[in-house]
Protein backbone atom coordinates (compact mmCIF):
# COMPACT_ATOMS: atom_id res chain seq x y z
CA UNK A 1 0.00 0.00 0.00
CA UNK A 2 1.02 3.90 -0.50
CA UNK A 3 0.65 6.75 1.14
CA UNK A 4 -2.54 7.52 -0.96
CA UNK A 5 -4.26 3.91 0.11
CA UNK A 6 -5.19 3.90 3.81
CA UNK A 7 -3.94 0.60 5.49
CA UNK A 8 -7.12 0.58 7.30
CA UNK A 9 -9.71 0.32 5.18
CA UNK A 10 -8.09 0.99 1.88
CA UNK A 11 -9.84 4.03 0.69
CA UNK A 12 -7.93 6.94 -0.43
CA UNK A 13 -6.42 9.41 1.86
CA UNK A 14 -7.20 13.52 1.31
CA UNK A 15 -5.40 16.38 3.41
CA UNK A 16 -6.19 16.67 7.12
CA UNK A 17 -7.43 19.78 8.75
CA UNK A 18 -4.25 18.84 11.01
CA UNK A 19 -0.70 19.70 9.56
CA UNK A 20 1.03 17.42 8.08
CA UNK A 21 -1.28 14.92 8.13
CA UNK A 22 -3.44 12.66 6.07
CA UNK A 23 -6.97 11.52 6.71
CA UNK A 24 -8.53 8.75 5.19
CA UNK A 25 -12.24 9.67 3.56
CA UNK A 26 -13.87 6.16 4.02
CA UNK A 27 -13.06 5.33 7.95
CA UNK A 28 -11.13 8.71 8.79
CA UNK A 29 -7.95 6.79 10.43
CA UNK A 30 -4.93 9.45 10.23
CA UNK A 31 -1.33 9.19 8.88
CA UNK A 32 1.60 11.58 9.14
CA UNK A 33 2.33 12.33 5.33
CA UNK A 34 5.75 10.84 5.04
CA UNK A 35 7.30 7.46 4.62
CA UNK A 36 10.65 6.23 6.85
CA UNK A 37 12.51 3.27 5.60
CA UNK A 38 14.16 1.05 8.56
CA UNK A 39 17.25 2.56 8.65
CA UNK A 40 15.52 5.69 9.37
CA UNK A 41 12.99 4.78 11.69
CA UNK A 42 15.80 2.61 13.61
CA UNK A 43 17.71 6.20 13.67
CA UNK A 44 15.27 7.61 15.66
CA UNK A 45 15.34 5.47 18.50
CA UNK A 46 19.26 6.06 19.86
CA UNK A 47 19.82 6.59 23.75
CA UNK A 48 19.00 9.90 22.94
CA UNK A 49 15.65 9.10 22.41
CA UNK A 50 15.13 7.48 25.85
CA UNK A 51 17.41 9.98 27.36
CA UNK A 52 16.97 13.77 26.50
CA UNK A 53 14.71 13.70 23.45
CA UNK A 54 11.42 11.58 24.35
CA UNK A 55 12.26 11.25 28.02
CA UNK A 56 14.14 13.25 30.10
CA UNK A 57 15.98 9.57 31.42
CA UNK A 58 13.48 6.61 30.29
CA UNK A 59 15.97 4.16 33.22
CA UNK A 60 15.82 6.64 36.31
CA UNK A 61 12.06 6.52 35.50
CA UNK A 62 12.16 2.79 36.23
CA UNK A 63 10.18 2.55 39.48
CA UNK A 64 7.16 4.54 37.95
CA UNK A 65 7.32 2.66 34.32
CA UNK A 66 6.89 -0.34 35.98
CA UNK A 67 4.20 0.98 38.16
CA UNK A 68 1.92 1.57 35.08
CA UNK A 69 3.22 -1.64 33.38
CA UNK A 70 1.82 -4.06 36.51
CA UNK A 71 -1.43 -1.58 36.11
CA UNK A 72 -1.40 -2.65 32.91
CA UNK A 73 -0.97 -6.05 33.34
CA UNK A 74 -3.32 -6.51 35.92
CA UNK A 75 -6.23 -5.46 33.03
CA UNK A 76 -4.49 -7.84 31.16
CA UNK A 77 -4.97 -10.50 33.37
CA UNK A 78 -8.91 -10.09 33.36
CA UNK A 79 -8.64 -11.43 29.99
CA UNK A 80 -6.09 -14.08 29.84
CA UNK A 81 -6.67 -17.48 31.48
CA UNK A 82 -4.28 -19.99 32.66
CA UNK A 83 -1.71 -16.93 32.54
CA UNK A 84 1.15 -19.82 33.64
CA UNK A 85 0.71 -21.91 30.66
CA UNK A 86 1.12 -18.92 28.17
CA UNK A 87 3.96 -17.60 26.22
CA UNK A 88 3.79 -13.78 26.20
CA UNK A 89 5.53 -11.70 23.17
CA UNK A 90 6.01 -8.60 23.06
CA UNK A 91 6.86 -5.89 20.17
CA UNK A 92 8.08 -2.60 21.40
CA UNK A 93 9.75 -3.94 24.36
CA UNK A 94 12.39 -1.20 25.00
CA UNK A 95 14.56 -1.30 28.05
CA UNK A 96 12.27 -4.42 29.03
CA UNK A 97 10.21 -3.04 31.97
CA UNK A 98 7.01 -4.56 31.08
CA UNK A 99 8.56 -8.28 30.51
CA UNK A 100 10.30 -7.95 33.66
CA UNK A 101 7.24 -7.62 35.70
CA UNK A 102 5.25 -10.14 33.50
CA UNK A 103 7.81 -12.74 33.49
CA UNK A 104 6.88 -14.52 36.49
CA UNK A 105 3.47 -14.08 35.82
CA UNK A 106 3.23 -16.12 32.19
CA UNK A 107 5.25 -19.33 31.26
CA UNK A 108 7.43 -17.68 28.82
CA UNK A 109 8.09 -14.05 28.32
CA UNK A 110 10.23 -12.27 25.23
CA UNK A 111 10.12 -9.43 23.18
CA UNK A 112 11.66 -7.51 20.40
CA UNK A 113 12.56 -4.14 19.62
CA UNK A 114 14.95 -1.92 16.99
CA UNK A 115 16.57 0.02 19.45
CA UNK A 116 20.11 -1.33 20.23
CA UNK A 117 20.80 0.77 23.28
CA UNK A 118 17.11 -0.32 24.82
CA UNK A 119 17.72 -4.20 23.91
CA UNK A 120 20.73 -4.49 24.72
CA UNK A 121 20.12 -2.65 28.46
CA UNK A 122 16.85 -5.31 28.70
CA UNK A 123 19.10 -8.66 27.75
CA UNK A 124 22.23 -7.27 30.05
CA UNK A 125 21.07 -5.63 32.59
CA UNK A 126 17.67 -7.41 33.42
CA UNK A 127 18.60 -11.10 31.85
CA UNK A 128 15.48 -10.86 29.04
CA UNK A 129 15.18 -12.96 26.00
CA UNK A 130 14.95 -9.61 23.87
CA UNK A 131 16.34 -9.43 20.81
CA UNK A 132 17.47 -6.18 18.30
CA UNK A 133 15.29 -6.77 15.32
CA UNK A 134 12.33 -5.68 13.32
CA UNK A 135 9.68 -8.22 13.77
CA UNK A 136 8.37 -8.35 10.10
CA UNK A 137 11.93 -9.10 9.56
CA UNK A 138 12.26 -12.57 11.63
CA UNK A 139 11.18 -15.96 10.67
CA UNK A 140 12.29 -18.09 13.70
CA UNK A 141 9.11 -17.32 16.23
CA UNK A 142 7.06 -19.99 17.48
CA UNK A 143 3.79 -19.66 18.19
CA UNK A 144 2.57 -17.26 20.73
CA UNK A 145 -0.40 -17.13 23.11
CA UNK A 146 -0.30 -13.21 24.10
CA UNK A 147 0.83 -10.52 22.01
CA UNK A 148 1.63 -7.35 23.49
CA UNK A 149 2.35 -3.89 21.69
CA UNK A 150 2.30 -1.04 24.43
CA UNK A 151 2.33 2.97 23.09
CA UNK A 152 3.77 0.65 19.51
CA UNK A 153 1.69 0.92 16.89
CA UNK A 154 1.79 4.67 16.17
CA UNK A 155 5.68 4.08 15.53
CA UNK A 156 5.47 1.17 13.09
CA UNK A 157 5.71 2.45 9.53
CA UNK A 158 3.37 -0.38 8.49
CA UNK A 159 1.23 -1.60 11.59
CA UNK A 160 -1.42 -3.62 9.25
CA UNK A 161 1.65 -5.87 8.66
CA UNK A 162 2.20 -6.17 12.24
CA UNK A 163 -1.03 -6.65 12.86
CA UNK A 164 -1.20 -9.32 10.32
CA UNK A 165 2.22 -11.35 11.18
CA UNK A 166 1.08 -11.62 15.22
CA UNK A 167 -2.39 -13.25 13.65
CA UNK A 168 -0.32 -15.76 11.70
CA UNK A 169 1.78 -16.64 14.99
CA UNK A 170 -1.19 -17.51 17.21
CA UNK A 171 -3.91 -20.26 17.49
CA UNK A 172 -7.32 -19.29 17.87
CA UNK A 173 -8.29 -17.92 21.26
CA UNK A 174 -4.77 -16.51 21.05
CA UNK A 175 -4.68 -12.66 22.55
CA UNK A 176 -3.14 -9.34 21.42
CA UNK A 177 -3.40 -6.59 23.52
CA UNK A 178 -2.20 -2.73 22.44
CA UNK A 179 -2.76 0.77 23.85
CA UNK A 180 -2.25 3.71 21.75
CA UNK A 181 -3.90 7.32 21.58
CA UNK A 182 -7.31 7.65 20.33
CA UNK A 183 -7.41 10.55 17.88
CA UNK A 184 -11.17 10.77 18.13
CA UNK A 185 -10.96 11.39 21.91
CA UNK A 186 -12.73 14.62 23.27
CA UNK A 187 -9.05 15.70 24.43
CA UNK A 188 -7.42 15.23 20.44
CA UNK A 189 -10.29 17.29 18.92
CA UNK A 190 -10.30 20.05 21.65
CA UNK A 191 -6.61 20.35 21.34
CA UNK A 192 -6.43 19.68 17.22
CA UNK A 193 -2.49 19.65 16.02
CA UNK A 194 -1.48 20.47 19.86
CA UNK A 195 -2.50 17.38 21.09
CA UNK A 196 0.67 15.81 22.82
CA UNK A 197 0.53 12.36 21.20
CA UNK A 198 0.97 14.01 17.51
CA UNK A 199 4.51 14.67 16.86
CA UNK A 200 6.00 12.92 13.76
CA UNK A 201 8.29 11.58 12.45
CA UNK A 202 8.39 9.11 16.11
CA UNK A 203 4.66 9.51 15.79
CA UNK A 204 3.41 8.15 12.53
CA UNK A 205 0.08 6.79 12.46
CA UNK A 206 -3.19 7.92 15.09
CA UNK A 207 -5.97 5.85 15.64
CA UNK A 208 -9.08 5.92 17.01
CA UNK A 209 -11.56 3.50 18.48
CA UNK A 210 -13.07 2.44 15.50
CA UNK A 211 -10.25 2.56 13.30
CA UNK A 212 -8.19 0.36 15.47
CA UNK A 213 -11.28 -2.31 16.24
CA UNK A 214 -11.71 -1.85 12.39
CA UNK A 215 -7.99 -2.93 11.52
CA UNK A 216 -7.86 -5.84 14.24
CA UNK A 217 -10.91 -7.10 12.92
CA UNK A 218 -9.98 -6.95 9.37
CA UNK A 219 -6.78 -9.05 10.69
CA UNK A 220 -8.80 -11.70 12.69
CA UNK A 221 -9.14 -10.44 15.69
CA UNK A 222 -12.62 -9.99 17.97
CA UNK A 223 -12.66 -7.34 20.33
CA UNK A 224 -12.91 -7.97 23.39
CA UNK A 225 -12.49 -5.14 25.05
CA UNK A 226 -11.84 -1.38 24.21
CA UNK A 227 -11.62 1.31 26.76
CA UNK A 228 -9.11 4.04 28.47
CA UNK A 229 -6.33 3.43 30.40
CA UNK A 230 -4.29 6.30 32.77
CA UNK A 231 -0.53 6.82 33.10
CA UNK A 232 1.66 7.17 36.14
CA UNK A 233 4.16 9.62 35.37
CA UNK A 234 6.94 11.36 37.97
CA UNK A 235 6.53 15.32 38.31
CA UNK A 236 9.88 15.28 37.24
CA UNK A 237 9.00 13.78 33.66
CA UNK A 238 6.27 16.06 33.05
CA UNK A 239 8.01 18.85 33.80
CA UNK A 240 10.82 18.30 31.00
CA UNK A 241 8.68 17.17 28.64
CA UNK A 242 5.82 20.30 28.92
CA UNK A 243 9.38 22.57 30.01
CA UNK A 244 12.07 21.74 28.08
CA UNK A 245 11.18 19.91 25.29
CA UNK A 246 7.59 21.78 24.04
CA UNK A 247 8.19 25.12 25.80
CA UNK A 248 12.26 24.81 25.21
CA UNK A 249 12.10 26.73 29.05
CA UNK A 250 14.84 24.36 30.09
CA UNK A 251 15.67 27.31 32.98
CA UNK A 252 12.36 27.25 34.85
CA UNK A 253 12.86 23.19 35.01
CA UNK A 254 16.05 22.81 36.42
CA UNK A 255 15.00 25.98 38.52
CA UNK A 256 11.50 23.06 39.61
CA UNK A 257 13.73 20.23 40.03
CA UNK A 258 16.40 21.82 42.43
CA UNK A 259 13.23 22.86 44.76
CA UNK A 260 12.28 19.16 45.03
CA UNK A 261 9.04 19.31 44.17
CA UNK A 262 9.21 17.30 40.80
CA UNK A 263 10.30 13.85 42.88
CA UNK A 264 6.42 12.87 43.58
CA UNK A 265 4.82 10.66 40.73
CA UNK A 266 1.14 10.80 39.76
CA UNK A 267 -1.69 9.22 38.16
CA UNK A 268 -3.40 10.92 35.15
CA UNK A 269 -6.21 10.04 32.90
CA UNK A 270 -7.24 12.04 30.29
CA UNK A 271 -8.86 9.67 28.48
CA UNK A 272 -7.03 10.04 25.17
CA UNK A 273 -4.78 6.53 25.40
CA UNK A 274 -6.71 3.46 24.47
CA UNK A 275 -6.53 -0.19 26.09
CA UNK A 276 -7.74 -2.64 23.49
CA UNK A 277 -7.61 -6.38 24.03
CA UNK A 278 -8.14 -8.81 20.59
CA UNK A 279 -8.57 -12.79 20.51
CA UNK A 280 -7.65 -14.41 17.76
CA UNK A 281 -10.59 -16.02 15.84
Amino acid sequence: MSLSTCLVCGGQYNRSALPGLLECGLCGFTTADLFLGPKELASLYTERYFKGEEYRDYVAERNAIEKQFKARLRRLLRFVSDPASKHLFEIGSAYGFFLSVAKNVFRSVAGIDISEDAAKYARDVLDLPVRTADFLDVNDLRSVDILCLWDTIEHLQSPHLYIEKAADLMRPGGTIAITTGDIGSVLARIRGAKWRQIHPPTHLHYFSRNTLTKLLDSKGFTIQHCGYEGMYRTLDMIAYIVLTIKNDRPAVYRLLKKSGLLRFSVYLNLYDILFCVAKRR
